[in-house]
């Protein structure tokens, strides 16, 4: 799908949508250190346009045919953190925004802004333009930190397609969140070497450290140091400042999600702001995976037809010695899968002997070429390596007598070689937020 990303900033959302596979062709920014940046991280082009221009920016950007439009029209008027104005001028561009929609017409749209643009004019302006042209529109406010982002951030979000009915996507987008908030620590693992933090507050009635267990509050456009006067409130959870530090940059950009190696240019106030007001790249990547998990893009494996295939098993590994992982094939499958709750405690401990996977499962995975499998605990990460010795097509009636025969499942028949790693490793998971089929080799750049 050919994407277009307007107020791309220095690429968040853009980033996002990529890693979800989409592909991006064009963007466009009026702000120029912003571009900088953009230009230097992605293949495709970016201009710069005055995107209220909008006779001239919906000529421009129907030259790349688009078939859905990305973008986060500034939210400075709406911001808890702004003037709170909405006639401020800036509002006009969630306007302008729709009025470029409504000229291109692509299939898709999705905006993002912050949560309280729901109490604005200019939002029912903007939406009163995209009934008129058609689309159905499930508007939605996401809290990032149950969307893979270690950051306690509402963000309003709204997806527009060309012929559906309204809240199509809204049951999906509830579900696929996660059911407890991501923390620091669960994102980075001990990565900042610290466990807490000084965050500038608003005011000094709030408090101003953190702790790398929670999830960070709303990563702001701004990053003071701690002034040399801070006395504790009666919040922080510590006795102490001492080796309290304010985050850098970079621990500030990873935050946000961002890769390591992507590359900030630029002066330290215009890196801050670019940083807080970019979109999470994980928010990003959940819309635009809860997008393809609408249109099907990854198809469920039919048990009957592989059934029908593989009568006795797919998946039948000669057993090798497995008493250390001294021995591993680095170049093996192994195929990472969340594990759901009743079935994490023999997981923990290492006696799981097999493993049951949903009514769905992606027929991207190659199975006759597995060989490995780790369990991911939900908001931990991965640890303890199998071996495969099995996979086949099963009934869950096979343990609970309960179940109907013929609620088929694809089962797998493991044993514990040991742990990976000395601790939960957070990892993406590439194919509905729940699987991600890849190497031993190639393991390590899944991490996060």
């Amino acid at each position: 799908m050919r994407v277009v990303d307007l107020f791309c900033g220095c690429g968040g959302l853009s980033l996002g949508f990529i890693e979800a596979g989409f592909n991006l062709v064009a963007a466009f920014d009026n702000w120029d250190d912003a571009i900088t940046v953009y230009h230097n991280n992605f293949k495709h082009p970016v201009f710069k346009q005055d995107l209220s221009d909008v006779e001239d920016s919906a000529q421009k950007v129907s030259k790349y045919h688009p078939d859905m439009i990305i973008g986060g029209p500034p939210c400075q008027d709406f911001s808890s953190a702004g003037k709170r104005d909405e006639n401020n001028g800036r509002g006009d561009l969630t306007v302008d925004y729709a009025k470029i929609i409504e000229k291109v017409r692509p299939e898709w749209f999705v905006m993002e802004n912050v949560d309280r643009i729901l109490k604005t004019t200019k939002l029912k302006e903007a939406v009163s333009i995209y009934k008129s042209c058609g689309y159905g529109l499930t508007k939605i406010v996401l809290n990032a930190s149950r969307c893979g982002v270690p950051q306690r951030r509402k963000r309003f979000i709204m997806i527009g397609h060309l012929g559906d009915q309204d809240d199509f996507m809204l049951n999906l987008l509830q579900e696929r969140q996660a059911d407890k908030e991501m923390t620091i620590r669960d994102y980075m693992g001990n990565e900042l070497d610290i466990d807490y933090y000084y965050r500038h507050p608003r005011s000094y009635a709030r408090r101003g450290i953190f702790s790398v267990d929670e999830p960070s509050p709303t990563i702001r456009g701004v990053n003071r140091p701690m002034p040399a006067g801070y006395t504790l409130h009666h919040n922080d959870p510590v006795n102490s400042l001492e080796g309290i530090r304010p985050l850098t940059s970079l621990e500030r950009s990873m935050i946000q999600t961002f890769p390591k190696n992507f590359k900030f240019l630029g002066t330290k106030t215009n890196l801050e702001q670019m940083i807080g007001n970019a979109v999470p790249v994980n928010l990003g990547k959940f819309v635009a995976d809860s997008i393809n998990s609408y249109l099907g893009v990854v198809k469920n494996v039919d048990y009957t037809e592989v059934k029908q295939e593989f009568p006795n098993y797919i998946v039948n590994n000669s057993p090798i010695e497995l008493k250390s992982l001294d021995n591993l094939d680095k170049d093996k499958n192994v195929l990472v899968s969340l594990v759901k709750n009743d079935n994490i405690d023999r997981f923990l401990d290492g006696s799981a002997n097999i493993y049951y996977t949903g009514k769905k499962f992606p027929s991207t995975v190659a199975l006759n070429k597995l060989f490995y499998f780790m369990p991911y605990m939900k908001h931990k990460g991965i640890r303890d390596l199998y071996f495969i010795r099995m996979a086949r097509v099963g009934t869950k009636k096979e343990v609970h007598p309960e179940c109907d025969d013929n609620d088929f499942r694809l089962v797998f028949e493991i044993e514990y070689v040991g742990q990976l790693f000395d601790d939960y490793k957070p990892i993406h998971l590439d194919i509905w937020q729940s699987f991600t089929d890849t190497t031993i080799k190639d393991l390590p750049y899944k991490l996060m």
